[in-house]
């Protein structure tokens, strides 16, 4: 075995065995996905299903300095609904500091995303668990229900 990677599954298995020593877990737990929802500001009616908006053309971007860059996004809801925007934006920039991004809806409709998720470690689980979020400058109401974002029009 090459001497790099048995220094590496050494340090692999000291990291692995000090934390289960001190805690009896092993536990790191990414940001979570985000939720939203884009509908009508008075009935509330979901927007994406209604047909308002087309989910082929929703994006998010934000800027790594003067690149644009483009988030995951997937459509997820109730069994037999997908009109609920998910993304992964919380793994995508640096941690403890507001982060941009730009949910593009259409040509004429591209709302700001203002995130901050922050580290929690007890010394053995890790956590990034969301701290803020506004949508447009302003606080982020939330579904009840489904625990999405509102983003109202």
């Amino acid at each position: 075995m090459k001497k790099g990677i048995a220094l590496s599954l050494l340090v692999i298995g000291i990291l692995h065995y000090s934390c289960l020593d001190r805690c009896n877990v092993d536990c790191v737990n990414p940001p979570s996905p985000l939720w939203f929802k884009v509908v009508d500001k008075t009935t509330l009616e979901n927007l994406i299903s209604s047909g308002n908006y087309v989910k082929d053309t929703i994006e998010i971007f934000y800027f790594d300095g003067s690149v644009k860059k483009y988030a995951n996004v997937t459509f997820v809801g109730p069994v037999g609904q997908t009109d609920i925007i998910q993304t992964n934006i919380g793994i995508l920039m640096p941690f403890e500091q507001i982060n941009t991004f730009y949910l593009y809806l259409n040509h004429s409709d591209i709302d700001t995303l203002q995130v901050r998720f922050v580290k929690n470690s007890d010394g053995c689980c890790t956590a990034y668990p969301l701290d803020s979020i506004a949508i447009n400058g302003k606080y982020a109401e939330v579904d009840r229900v489904d625990y999405s974002f509102l983003i109202k029009k």
